[in-house]
Formats: structure tokens, C-alpha cells, sequence
């Protein structure tokens, strides 16, 4: 399928060929257009290598920001996990940009004012780094459709580290007692599962009965953050807590309730704990606990990184300030070495 519409003095093909790409070709008159249509039509009912053809066209292309945001959405964020806030990211930028503007008109001096317009409005770097990757995603998608001649030098913002945030016992107690005095008791033993596995709230709304292994007291994880699979063994609290969510139909996720409902409850428990101001009490934090927990504990950090999924051990590095007993421990093993060797002679 294709058809021609008039743009302004120029006449836009708007075809997509069997590969799937749609491409929009500019030209001078209706008559240069579909010919060129009717020619794409043709090696394309004959079987026709049409890619210099396309090649050759896109260089014509005129592709405003917001057309590209959503080529840019289809072609690689569609159905990925960070599809909604992927396209948050670049609509925000088109929208500040402007939707019409050409992306040819994008360079260092514009992604300047955006960035100087996102701290105008209060943006944490992070939150403007997020929105500097989706306008590079975009480029980087019109350079290699030859929509732009050259790629603009792109600058992130540094990050703080940030603190991380875990549960003491105490803390935690106090958490699951709240889920079960306002007849939560589902939510007490999600959370029991999140800090004795150290799952992601994803990962775990995603459980179904067949995945979970109770004689080999294992859980199966086949959707992940990473793309990766993984196996988590079950201490005997987070296996008791699953087998009393456990549904007939073995294809039936564990938890039923949704993440709307379970962020509801989190903000009444944080209310009658006494932590409403703690911005970093959050569900999240619960994968903190676990990991703490295991280093502190003197668990090797590539045993952690294998137990939460990450993908890089930079990840897991962050730990290791949380076990200060093992750097005591390093600096004991530095001093017996110091001593002076006794004269024997």
C-alpha cells in the first residue's frame, strides 16, 4: 500500500515496503512521486532488490520530531517493558522542542535549551539523563535512516549515587504487621517473598503456580529485567507464603491483586508506620533488604549478583558499603601481616 499527499510545494510518498519500514520520500511533483510509487510496486510484486531505491529516497525525507518519536516507538519500543515511559520520555522532548520542528534542526545549541529548560522546571539530573536517552535513541534512529547528516554530541548530566535504603527487623515487623491489621494479608506475604528472594514486584506479580518448585523449595524466573532466566531458592517463610497464595489452575499468577491495589496499601501501611515522608520507602527497597542481608552476612558478591539477576556486578558493588564487619575483617588480615616476625636467631 502507499499514497501521496501534498506537503506544502512538495508531494510525500508515504509507502511501507514488505520489510515492514514505512518510508516517506518528498518530491518536487505528483508525477516524480508516483512514479517512483508505482516503481516501489512493482519490485515489490516481482521480488525486486528495492533498498538502493529507498536509500536513495530517504535522503529527501522530511521527518518532523513527533513523526519521528512514534517511527522511533513502533520500530524499537513497542512491546518492551519500558515501553510507556520510553515514550513518555520522548514525548516530553518533542513537546518542549516542538512537535513540528524538523529533526534536521536539531543540534547542540537546541539539545542545550532543553536541557537548561528541564532544570528550569526542577528536573533531578537523573530525570533529564532519562529524557537526554530517548532524544539519542531518536537521532540515532534518523542517522542510520539518513533522515540527518550528522549525529549531535549528546551530554548527560552526572548523577549522585543516591542512598540506598533497606529494613532493619525491626522495620520489617513492623510492615507486615500493618498489611495484616488492614486485612492485607496477601500484600504480608508478598512482601515476605520480596525480602526473602530479592525478586523485582515485576518479577513476582509475573509467578504462576508452575513455576515454583516445592520440593526442590526453588522458584523459576523466565521473564526478567535482563532477558535472562533464573533460579531462587526459598527460605522457608517465602515457600510458606506462596504455597498459601497457591491457586488450582497452575497457570494462575500467585497474586492476584493489582499493582494499583498494592500501591494503595503501601501508602496507607507507610502512613501507620510513621514513614510518610520517607521518599525512599518504597517497594524497591525490599530488593535492597535482601541484598544487604546477604552481604552483610559475608555472602560473596558474585553469589548476590547470580541471587538478584543483575546483569553487570557494577550492580551488586553498590553493597559493599553496606558491610563495613568485612572490611574490619580485611583491615585485621592487613595487621596480622604488619607484625614484626620474632628473631629466631
Amino acid at each position: 500500500m502507499g499514497t501521496i499527499n501534498a506537503r506544502g510545494k512538495k508531494f510525500q510518498v508515504n509507502y511501507t515496503p514488505p520489510n515492514g519500514m514505512r518510508v516517506r520520500p518528498s518530491f518536487d511533483t505528483y508525477e516524480q512521486a508516483d512514479e517512483w510509487l508505482r516503481l516501489m510496486k512493482e519490485k515489490a510484486r516481482t521480488g525486486q532488490d528495492m533498498s538502493l531505491d529507498i536509500a536513495q529516497a530517504s535522503k529527501a525525507i522530511v521527518m518532523n520530531l513527533r513523526e519521528l518519536a512514534e517511527e522511533v516507538l513502533n520500530r524499537h519500543w513497542r512491546g518492551c517493558k519500558s515501553e510507556m515511559s520510553l515514550w513518555r520520555n520522548a514525548k516530553d522532548v518533542y513537546l518542549r522542542l516542538g512537535a513540528s520542528r524538523s529533526v534536521k534542526e536539531v543540534d547542540e545549541r537546541l539539545l542545550d535549551d532543553l536541557v537548561y529548560g528541564l532544570e528550569r522546571d526542577g528536573k533531578s539530573n537523573g530525570t533529564i539523563n532519562r529524557r537526554l536517552a530517548a532524544v539519542s535513541k531518536m537521532l540515532k534512529h534518523a542517522y542510520r535512516r539518513g533522515y540527518i547528516k550528522r549525529m549531535p554530541i549528546i551530554e548527560r548530566k552526572r548523577e549522585p549515587e543516591g542512598r540506598m535504603r533497606w529494613l532493619d527487623e525491626r522495620e520489617e515487623e513492623k510492615m507486615l504487621a500493618k498489611f495484616r491489621e488492614i486485612d492485607r494479608h496477601d500484600m504480608a506475604d508478598f512482601c515476605t517473598v520480596l525480602v526473602d528472594t530479592g525478586l523485582r514486584t515485576g518479577e513476582l506479580f509475573k509467578l504462576c503456580g508452575r513455576d515454583v518448585d516445592q520440593d526442590a523449595r526453588v522458584i523459576y524466573l523466565w521473564d526478567t529485567k535482563n532477558g535472562k532466566s533464573r533460579s531462587v531458592p526459598l527460605t522457608t517463610r517465602a515457600l510458606s507464603a506462596l504455597q498459601r497464595n497457591h491457586k488450582a489452575d497452575m497457570d494462575a499468577p500467585l497474586f492476584t491483586f493489582t499493582q494499583d491495589a498494592f500501591s494503595h496499601a503501601w501508602k496507607t501501611m507507610k502512613n501507620m508506620v510513621g514513614l510518610r515522608n520517607d521518599k525512599e520507602f518504597i517497594p524497591h527497597c525490599l530488593r535492597h533488604t535482601c541484598a544487604s542481608r546477604l552481604v552483610q552476612r559475608g555472602v560473596d558478591l558474585r553469589v548476590v549478583q547470580e541471587f538478584l539477576g543483575h546483569r553487570s556486578i557494577s550492580t551488586t558493588i553498590r553493597y559493599a558499603k553496606v558491610a563495613p564487619k568485612n572490611l574490619e575483617n580485611a583491615r585485621d588480615i592487613l595487621e596480622s601481616c604488619a607484625k614484626p616476625v620474632p628473631n629466631v636467631a
